[in-house]
Protein backbone atom coordinates (compact mmCIF):
# COMPACT_ATOMS: atom_id res chain seq x y z
CA UNK A 1 0.00 0.00 0.00
CA UNK A 2 1.62 3.24 -1.12
CA UNK A 3 -0.79 5.62 0.55
CA UNK A 4 -0.47 6.59 4.21
CA UNK A 5 -2.44 4.53 6.69
CA UNK A 6 -4.51 5.53 8.56
CA UNK A 7 -5.79 8.41 6.47
CA UNK A 8 -4.43 11.75 7.59
CA UNK A 9 -6.31 14.90 6.63
CA UNK A 10 -5.74 18.52 7.56
CA UNK A 11 -8.40 21.14 8.24
CA UNK A 12 -8.35 22.59 4.71
CA UNK A 13 -7.12 19.54 2.82
CA UNK A 14 -8.78 19.68 -0.64
CA UNK A 15 -6.41 17.15 -2.21
CA UNK A 16 -8.04 13.85 -3.19
CA UNK A 17 -6.24 11.03 -1.36
CA UNK A 18 -6.59 7.45 -2.58
CA UNK A 19 -8.29 5.26 0.02
CA UNK A 20 -7.86 1.91 -1.71
CA UNK A 21 -8.00 -0.89 0.88
CA UNK A 22 -7.65 1.65 3.67
CA UNK A 23 -11.18 2.36 4.84
CA UNK A 24 -13.77 0.40 2.89
CA UNK A 25 -11.67 -1.92 0.76
CA UNK A 26 -13.42 -0.55 -2.36
CA UNK A 27 -11.14 0.48 -5.19
CA UNK A 28 -11.40 3.97 -6.60
CA UNK A 29 -12.90 5.67 -3.55
CA UNK A 30 -11.45 9.17 -3.10
CA UNK A 31 -11.60 11.55 -0.17
CA UNK A 32 -13.25 14.84 -1.00
CA UNK A 33 -15.37 16.86 1.40
CA UNK A 34 -18.44 14.69 0.76
CA UNK A 35 -16.78 11.29 1.04
CA UNK A 36 -14.82 12.28 4.14
CA UNK A 37 -17.91 13.53 5.92
CA UNK A 38 -19.70 10.35 4.92
CA UNK A 39 -16.98 8.20 6.36
CA UNK A 40 -17.09 10.16 9.60
CA UNK A 41 -20.76 9.38 9.94
CA UNK A 42 -20.17 5.64 9.80
CA UNK A 43 -20.60 4.02 13.19
CA UNK A 44 -17.32 2.08 13.08
CA UNK A 45 -15.08 5.00 12.09
CA UNK A 46 -13.43 7.50 14.40
CA UNK A 47 -11.62 10.76 13.82
CA UNK A 48 -8.66 11.16 16.14
CA UNK A 49 -7.22 14.65 16.53
CA UNK A 50 -3.52 14.50 17.41
CA UNK A 51 -1.23 17.51 17.50
CA UNK A 52 -3.49 19.38 15.05
CA UNK A 53 -3.66 16.45 12.59
CA UNK A 54 -6.74 14.29 12.03
CA UNK A 55 -6.57 10.49 11.64
CA UNK A 56 -9.48 8.39 10.35
CA UNK A 57 -9.54 5.03 12.13
CA UNK A 58 -11.72 1.97 12.57
CA UNK A 59 -13.13 1.61 16.08
CA UNK A 60 -13.11 -2.19 15.68
CA UNK A 61 -9.35 -2.20 15.12
CA UNK A 62 -8.82 -0.38 18.41
CA UNK A 63 -11.26 -2.59 20.31
CA UNK A 64 -9.39 -5.67 19.05
CA UNK A 65 -6.64 -4.71 21.52
CA UNK A 66 -8.48 -4.02 24.81
CA UNK A 67 -5.21 -4.22 26.75
CA UNK A 68 -4.02 -0.95 25.16
CA UNK A 69 -5.02 2.56 26.15
CA UNK A 70 -6.91 3.27 22.91
CA UNK A 71 -8.70 -0.07 23.20
CA UNK A 72 -9.90 0.84 26.69
CA UNK A 73 -10.63 4.42 25.72
CA UNK A 74 -13.22 3.52 23.06
CA UNK A 75 -14.77 0.59 24.87
CA UNK A 76 -18.53 0.93 25.32
CA UNK A 77 -18.15 0.77 29.09
CA UNK A 78 -16.12 4.00 28.98
CA UNK A 79 -18.39 5.88 26.58
CA UNK A 80 -19.47 8.27 29.34
CA UNK A 81 -15.87 9.14 30.14
CA UNK A 82 -14.70 9.80 26.58
CA UNK A 83 -16.51 12.58 24.78
CA UNK A 84 -15.81 13.97 21.27
CA UNK A 85 -15.60 17.68 20.54
CA UNK A 86 -18.25 19.65 18.67
CA UNK A 87 -16.96 18.24 15.37
CA UNK A 88 -17.19 14.65 16.53
CA UNK A 89 -13.42 14.31 16.87
CA UNK A 90 -11.55 12.69 19.74
CA UNK A 91 -8.49 14.55 20.94
CA UNK A 92 -5.40 12.50 21.88
CA UNK A 93 -2.88 14.30 24.09
CA UNK A 94 0.79 13.87 25.06
CA UNK A 95 2.05 12.62 21.69
CA UNK A 96 3.12 14.18 18.40
CA UNK A 97 1.30 13.27 15.20
CA UNK A 98 4.35 11.63 13.56
CA UNK A 99 4.87 9.33 16.55
CA UNK A 100 1.14 8.60 16.73
CA UNK A 101 1.16 7.59 13.08
CA UNK A 102 3.76 4.92 13.93
CA UNK A 103 1.78 3.80 16.97
CA UNK A 104 -1.36 3.18 14.91
CA UNK A 105 0.55 0.62 12.86
CA UNK A 106 0.24 -1.74 15.82
CA UNK A 107 -3.55 -1.89 15.39
CA UNK A 108 -3.27 -2.70 11.69
CA UNK A 109 -0.45 -5.26 11.47
CA UNK A 110 0.64 -5.55 15.14
CA UNK A 111 3.98 -3.98 14.28
CA UNK A 112 5.50 -0.52 14.60
CA UNK A 113 7.52 0.37 11.51
CA UNK A 114 10.04 2.80 13.01
CA UNK A 115 12.09 4.90 10.54
CA UNK A 116 15.87 4.75 10.87
CA UNK A 117 16.20 8.38 11.97
CA UNK A 118 13.31 8.28 14.47
CA UNK A 119 14.03 8.88 18.15
CA UNK A 120 13.70 5.41 19.66
CA UNK A 121 13.34 6.81 23.16
CA UNK A 122 10.25 8.77 22.02
CA UNK A 123 8.84 5.56 20.55
CA UNK A 124 9.50 3.75 23.84
CA UNK A 125 7.75 6.47 25.87
CA UNK A 126 4.79 6.45 23.47
CA UNK A 127 4.50 2.66 23.77
CA UNK A 128 4.50 2.96 27.55
CA UNK A 129 1.84 5.68 27.39
CA UNK A 130 -0.46 3.73 25.03
CA UNK A 131 0.24 0.42 26.83
CA UNK A 132 1.72 -1.20 23.73
CA UNK A 133 4.48 -3.81 24.21
CA UNK A 134 7.95 -2.55 23.31
CA UNK A 135 9.85 -5.63 22.16
CA UNK A 136 11.34 -7.22 19.06
CA UNK A 137 7.95 -8.70 18.15
CA UNK A 138 6.28 -5.28 17.86
CA UNK A 139 9.18 -2.97 16.87
CA UNK A 140 10.54 -3.19 13.33
CA UNK A 141 13.49 -0.90 12.59
CA UNK A 142 16.70 -0.91 10.58
CA UNK A 143 18.39 1.02 13.37
CA UNK A 144 19.17 -1.99 15.54
CA UNK A 145 21.62 -0.01 17.67
CA UNK A 146 18.92 2.35 18.94
CA UNK A 147 16.46 -0.50 19.41
CA UNK A 148 18.91 -2.62 21.41
CA UNK A 149 19.89 0.44 23.47
CA UNK A 150 16.30 1.04 24.57
CA UNK A 151 15.75 -2.64 25.27
CA UNK A 152 18.91 -2.65 27.39
CA UNK A 153 17.74 0.42 29.31
CA UNK A 154 14.41 -1.23 30.05
CA UNK A 155 16.04 -4.47 31.11
CA UNK A 156 18.72 -2.72 33.16
CA UNK A 157 16.14 -0.87 35.25
CA UNK A 158 14.27 -4.09 36.05
CA UNK A 159 17.53 -5.92 36.78
CA UNK A 160 18.87 -3.27 39.15
CA UNK A 161 15.59 -3.14 41.05
CA UNK A 162 16.04 -6.87 41.67
CA UNK A 163 19.63 -6.32 42.85
CA UNK A 164 18.40 -3.51 45.08
CA UNK A 165 15.91 -5.68 46.94
CA UNK A 166 17.97 -8.87 47.15
CA UNK A 167 21.50 -7.58 47.84
CA UNK A 168 21.80 -3.82 48.36
CA UNK A 169 18.90 -2.97 50.70
CA UNK A 170 19.94 -5.61 53.31
CA UNK A 171 23.44 -4.09 53.43
CA UNK A 172 21.96 -0.62 53.77
CA UNK A 173 19.81 -1.84 56.67
CA UNK A 174 22.86 -3.27 58.44
CA UNK A 175 24.58 0.11 58.11
CA UNK A 176 21.48 1.99 59.29
CA UNK A 177 21.21 -0.24 62.39
CA UNK A 178 24.65 1.04 63.42
CA UNK A 179 23.35 4.60 63.42
CA UNK A 180 24.93 5.56 60.12
CA UNK A 181 23.05 7.62 57.54
CA UNK A 182 25.13 6.89 54.48
CA UNK A 183 26.55 3.77 52.91
CA UNK A 184 29.61 2.95 50.79
CA UNK A 185 29.23 -0.39 49.02
CA UNK A 186 31.93 -2.12 46.97
CA UNK A 187 30.80 -4.86 44.57
CA UNK A 188 33.39 -7.64 44.29
CA UNK A 189 33.39 -10.74 42.11
CA UNK A 190 32.51 -14.11 43.58
CA UNK A 191 36.10 -15.31 43.18
CA UNK A 192 37.71 -12.25 44.83
CA UNK A 193 39.57 -13.05 48.06
CA UNK A 194 40.06 -10.29 50.63
CA UNK A 195 43.05 -10.94 52.89
CA UNK A 196 44.00 -7.91 54.93
CA UNK A 197 46.72 -7.82 57.57
CA UNK A 198 45.01 -7.33 60.94
CA UNK A 199 47.94 -5.29 62.26
CA UNK A 200 48.50 -3.26 59.08
CA UNK A 201 45.16 -2.98 57.24
CA UNK A 202 44.79 -0.69 54.21
CA UNK A 203 43.52 2.82 54.86
CA UNK A 204 40.22 2.58 53.01
CA UNK A 205 37.84 3.42 55.86
CA UNK A 206 36.87 -0.18 56.50
CA UNK A 207 34.59 0.89 59.37
CA UNK A 208 32.23 2.57 56.87
CA UNK A 209 32.81 0.16 53.99
CA UNK A 210 30.35 -2.57 53.00
CA UNK A 211 31.26 -5.40 50.65
CA UNK A 212 28.90 -7.30 48.35
CA UNK A 213 30.25 -10.36 46.56
CA UNK A 214 28.33 -10.80 43.34
CA UNK A 215 29.87 -11.29 39.92
CA UNK A 216 26.46 -10.53 38.41
CA UNK A 217 26.25 -7.07 40.01
CA UNK A 218 29.92 -6.48 39.20
CA UNK A 219 29.32 -7.25 35.53
CA UNK A 220 26.14 -5.14 35.48
CA UNK A 221 27.84 -2.01 36.85
CA UNK A 222 30.81 -2.14 34.49
CA UNK A 223 28.67 -0.37 31.82
CA UNK A 224 28.41 3.38 32.22
CA UNK A 225 24.81 3.36 30.89
CA UNK A 226 23.80 0.85 33.57
CA UNK A 227 25.41 2.99 36.26
CA UNK A 228 23.37 5.96 35.06
CA UNK A 229 20.15 3.94 35.21
CA UNK A 230 21.07 2.62 38.67
CA UNK A 231 21.59 6.19 39.89
CA UNK A 232 18.21 7.24 38.48
CA UNK A 233 16.50 4.33 40.28
CA UNK A 234 18.13 5.28 43.59
CA UNK A 235 17.06 8.90 43.12
CA UNK A 236 13.47 7.73 42.53
CA UNK A 237 13.71 5.91 45.88
CA UNK A 238 14.53 9.21 47.65
CA UNK A 239 18.25 8.61 48.23
CA UNK A 240 20.72 11.50 47.95
CA UNK A 241 24.39 12.24 47.34
CA UNK A 242 24.60 9.22 45.06
CA UNK A 243 27.90 8.31 43.43
CA UNK A 244 28.36 5.18 41.32
CA UNK A 245 31.63 4.40 39.61
CA UNK A 246 34.69 2.16 39.54
CA UNK A 247 37.58 2.48 41.97
CA UNK A 248 40.60 0.55 43.16
CA UNK A 249 40.01 -1.86 46.04
CA UNK A 250 42.79 -3.60 48.03
CA UNK A 251 42.40 -7.37 48.18
CA UNK A 252 45.65 -8.75 49.65
CA UNK A 253 49.20 -7.83 50.61
CA UNK A 254 51.57 -7.49 47.71
CA UNK A 255 54.82 -6.79 49.60
CA UNK A 256 56.07 -5.82 53.03
CA UNK A 257 58.98 -3.41 53.40
CA UNK A 258 60.89 -2.60 56.59
CA UNK A 259 61.99 1.02 56.60
CA UNK A 260 64.34 2.90 58.91
CA UNK A 261 63.86 2.63 62.65
CA UNK A 262 61.98 -0.65 62.13
CA UNK A 263 58.91 0.96 60.61
CA UNK A 264 56.94 -1.49 58.46
CA UNK A 265 55.29 -0.44 55.21
CA UNK A 266 52.70 -2.80 53.70
CA UNK A 267 51.76 -2.46 50.01
CA UNK A 268 48.44 -3.95 48.89
CA UNK A 269 47.33 -5.30 45.55
CA UNK A 270 44.39 -3.32 44.09
CA UNK A 271 41.68 -4.42 41.69
CA UNK A 272 39.18 -2.20 39.89
CA UNK A 273 35.69 -2.82 41.22
CA UNK A 274 32.34 -0.92 41.07
CA UNK A 275 31.16 1.05 44.08
CA UNK A 276 27.92 2.72 45.20
CA UNK A 277 27.79 5.62 47.66
CA UNK A 278 24.43 6.96 48.86
CA UNK A 279 22.86 8.83 51.77
CA UNK A 280 19.43 8.94 53.40
CA UNK A 281 20.16 11.78 55.83
CA UNK A 282 17.18 14.13 56.14
CA UNK A 283 18.77 17.16 57.82
CA UNK A 284 22.16 17.13 56.16
CA UNK A 285 22.39 20.93 56.06
CA UNK A 286 21.95 21.20 59.82
CA UNK A 287 24.65 18.62 60.47
CA UNK A 288 27.43 20.76 59.03
CA UNK A 289 30.01 22.32 61.36
CA UNK A 290 29.79 26.09 61.85
CA UNK A 291 32.97 28.06 62.55
CA UNK A 292 31.73 30.54 65.13
CA UNK A 293 35.14 32.24 65.25
CA UNK A 294 34.60 33.55 61.74
CA UNK A 295 30.96 34.40 62.30
CA UNK A 296 31.67 36.58 65.33
CA UNK A 297 33.86 39.01 63.35
CA UNK A 298 30.77 40.15 61.45
CA UNK A 299 28.40 40.57 64.38
CA UNK A 300 29.27 44.01 65.82
CA UNK A 301 28.44 46.70 63.26
CA UNK A 302 28.31 50.41 64.03
CA UNK A 303 26.47 52.53 61.48
CA UNK A 304 27.71 56.11 61.22
CA UNK A 305 25.83 57.33 58.16
CA UNK A 306 22.82 56.08 56.20
CA UNK A 307 21.58 57.39 52.86
CA UNK A 308 18.74 56.14 50.65
CA UNK A 309 19.26 56.14 46.89
CA UNK A 310 16.40 54.79 44.73
CA UNK A 311 16.11 51.10 45.68
CA UNK A 312 19.42 50.89 47.56
CA UNK A 313 20.80 52.03 50.91
CA UNK A 314 24.34 53.34 51.26
CA UNK A 315 25.86 52.70 54.71
CA UNK A 316 29.03 54.17 56.22
CA UNK A 317 29.77 51.69 58.95
CA UNK A 318 32.50 50.19 61.10
CA UNK A 319 32.78 46.50 61.94
CA UNK A 320 34.37 46.07 65.37
CA UNK A 321 37.83 47.68 65.21
CA UNK A 322 38.08 47.84 61.43
CA UNK A 323 38.26 50.98 59.31
CA UNK A 324 35.17 52.76 58.11
CA UNK A 325 33.77 51.15 54.96
CA UNK A 326 31.03 51.96 52.49
CA UNK A 327 28.40 49.30 51.89
CA UNK A 328 25.52 49.21 49.44
CA UNK A 329 22.53 47.07 50.33
CA UNK A 330 19.10 46.55 48.79
CA UNK A 331 16.22 48.15 50.66
CA UNK A 332 14.62 44.71 51.07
Amino acid sequence: INAEWPLRLGDNDKTKVDLVNLITGKEGLVADDTSFNGLKDQEDTLVLLVDGVRFLMYRSLLLAHPETMLGRMFDENNSRLVRPNEKGEYRIENVSWDIFKIILGFYRIRELAVPYDANMNDIKEACDYFLIPFNIQTIVSENLSSLMHELSNDGAKKKFECFLQSDIVPKMAETAMKGERECHIVCLKDEDVVDWDEEYPPSVGEDQLTIIKSSEINRFLKYIENRGIAKAVLQEKGLKKIRIGIEGFPTHKEKVKVKQHGKIQVTYFYVQRPFIVMSWEKEELRSRHVDFANVSTFQLVQVYFCMSLENQVILLCKRESRDLVLEIANTK
